[in-house]
């Protein structure tokens, strides 16, 4: 890094002002911001009022989006004797509305396994429960396999309802959303929206449960009110230009679950402070800033990101450098940055600004198919750091947010959960990350980087199929990009517009399909995915008779994904070859 950036970097970091920032938190707890409400209007007029106040250039878009609030659930354990308990449950957004006065079944538990201590509730790579000799038609299951997936699982076994115990042990009921839809739902996935009610209890209630049902046969009684129609909703955003057509995309959900401290006014308050601190360096940007605060995250799965891609696509294509996504800064005690969400090609972003600035050994990690991930199909590298609470913390739970605290997604997620002082931290890391993509005057994209990211995937996948499937010619492929994209690097740009044209072509040739199934389109649904999705059940294969129709239908799919991959690495070589001849 030239000393005229780290100056910029040092220039923008001591302007940060913790007090700017607890200033935006205790407006935000003003604030109920459930998708669709008056209160997440305020929230957003808020924001465009203060962008409007530090000179940024700022509006709400606005549109319509399927938003499902989950209102009063009712869960009733029926004795033998005739006597009632009552079980503290809530309903999920998307669940299925049951009938008037509730529905009676008997309640069957389906085994799962727990995640270790301090896992995120969205990372589980999700081991399915086990149904092995269970009948759930027309039954309750119980089950910690409680993700869209898991409910699913249950909705295709017949079950006619379905009730999440959560994994860790928190006196908490967590709100959850049962779609797997991301986004507003299309014609070809409204389909996956759950057809059967789905609640969800605390830990110590779900034990309970679990041994009533393990002791012989038990009833219940449980009623699921779900509110789910079209809302109005707002998208406050804000754009700082730089020299060029090109920007970094920052973004933070605005809604939140009750007052949502820390899920996600910290994150609001964060891109609030960047734009005031990155306005009057903007003459030292060769590339703008985008700052979008979305609405839907939680009740529409990411509806607002989902829409802004889907109306802003080729703008991204063009002239998007990446996504970084800011989601529960600024938690009070957090100390351990987890480096989710990031793609090969910027990770030395990622990786050298939590080393300089925390002294931490960075964990990079690729994209969780969570977190307003809705631009992997328009080829945008993602990034992102995220401060946790050390496992062994006390407060530390298998959550989704808030850094790991048990107070995530609900009433507790208050002020006094925030530290000003550690989002202003927080602040100065995305800070210098933005920099770092929005200043040199070629994109600092590594490709050899994603390069290997294939080489690693397919081997992987070549050995797991046992010698059912021959991927080494992708490998070959992946091999020989991996060679040319590094002799690009050693290689000075003598025109920096041609090679940031092509730098920005060849992630949205490969990005597509390294994260994703239905490309740069269509949204794959929120489960989670490998990198190289399309070629993931090649150990499946080797399971297969190789006889059986199962065998030859998983074949053919794999053959087509392999035909996938090879086309786009053959496409990011002939590309990657031209600009090399441009420079020579």
């Amino acid at each position: 890094m030239s000393q005229a950036s780290a100056n910029l970097e040092q220039r923008a970091r001591a302007a940060v002002s913790p007090a700017e920032l607890r200033k935006h938190l205790e407006r935000f707890s003003t604030l109920f911001r459930d998708t669709g409400s008056e209160d997440e209007w305020k929230a957003a007029r808020y924001v465009v009022e203060t962008l409007t106040g530090y000179g940024v250039e700022a509006e709400i878009l606005d549109f319509n989006a399927l938003i499902s609030w989950p209102l009063a659930g009712r869960l009733t354990v029926l004795g033998a004797d005739g006597q009632e308990r009552e079980i503290p449950t809530r309903t999920r957004a998307f669940g299925a509305q049951t009938p008037p006065g509730g529905t009676e079944a008997e309640l069957v538990f389906v085994p799962f396994q727990e995640p270790e201590r301090g896992a995120m509730i969205f990372s589980h790579r999700a081991v399915a429960g086990d149904y092995s000799g269970l009948d759930v038609r027309g039954k309750v299951v119980l089950s910690a396999d409680g993700g869209p997936d898991g409910i699913l699982r249950a909705q295709e076994r017949g079950a006619l309802a379905h009730i999440h115990i959560w994994p860790s042990d928190e006196d908490v009921i967590h709100e959850m959303i049962g779609t797997p839809v991301w986004g507003t739902p299309t014609p070809q996935t409204a389909g996956r929206i759950p057809r059967i009610p789905a609640l969800g209890v605390g830990h110590a209630a779900g034990r309970e449960l679990t041994e009533l049902a393990r002791l012989g046969k038990v009833r219940v009684s449980l009623e699921s009110n779900v509110r789910t129609e079209w809302m109005h909703v707002p998208l406050a955003t804000g754009f700082i230009p730089g020299k060029s057509a090109d920007f970094l995309l920052v973004g933070a959900h605005i809604d939140s679950w009750y007052e949502g401290i820390t899920d996600n006014a910290t994150g609001d308050a964060a891109l609030l402070e960047m734009a005031r601190v990155l306005s009057p360096l903007r003459e030292n940007l060769r590339a703008g800033v985008r700052f979008c605060w979305w609405p839907g995250h939680s009740t529409g799965r990411y509806a607002g990101s989902t829409w802004f891609v889907d109306n802003h696509f080729m703008q991204l294509r063009r002239h998007g450098l990446g996504y970084l996504n800011i989601d529960s800064p600024g938690v009070r005690e957090t100390e351990i940055f987890d480096c989710r969400y990031n793609m090969a090609e910027i990770e030395h972003i990622t990786a050298g600004v939590v080393r300089e600035q925390t002294g931490q050994e960075p964990n990079i990690r690729r994209p969780l198919r969570a977190g307003d991930q809705s631009f992997l199909g328009a080829g945008l590298p993602s990034l992102g750091a995220f401060r946790m609470l050390p496992v062994e913390h006390p407060d530390r739970k298998a959550v989704g947010g808030s850094g790991g605290a048990w107070w995530w997604h609900s009433p507790q997620d208050t002020l006094d959960k925030a530290d000003a002082a550690i989002l202003g931290q927080d602040v100065e890391v995305y800070l210098a990350m933005t920099l770092r993509m929005v200043t040199p005057a070629v994109i600092p994209y590594r490709i050899s980087a994603s390069a290997r990211d294939f080489v690693e995937q397919l081997s992987g996948y070549q050995e797991a199929a046992g010698g059912q499937l021959d991927l080494s010619a992708a490998i070959a492929d992946a091999r020989h990009l991996q060679e040319l994209a590094e002799r690009l690097e050693a290689t000075p740009a003598r025109d920096a517009a041609v090679r940031n044209a092509g730098l920005k072509e060849l992630t949205c040739i490969l990005n597509p399909v390294l994260f994703t199934l239905n490309g740069p389109y269509e949204m794959d649904p929120a489960l989670q995915l490998p990198v190289l999705p399309g070629l993931a059940p090649a150990a499946e294969l080797a399971r297969l008779d190789p006889k059986s129709d199962a065998y030859g239908f998983l074949k053919t799919a794999l053959v087509r994904q392999r035909n996938r991959v090879r086309d786009a690495l053959w496409q990011a070589s002939m590309l990657t070859e031209r600009l090399l001849a441009e420079m020579s």
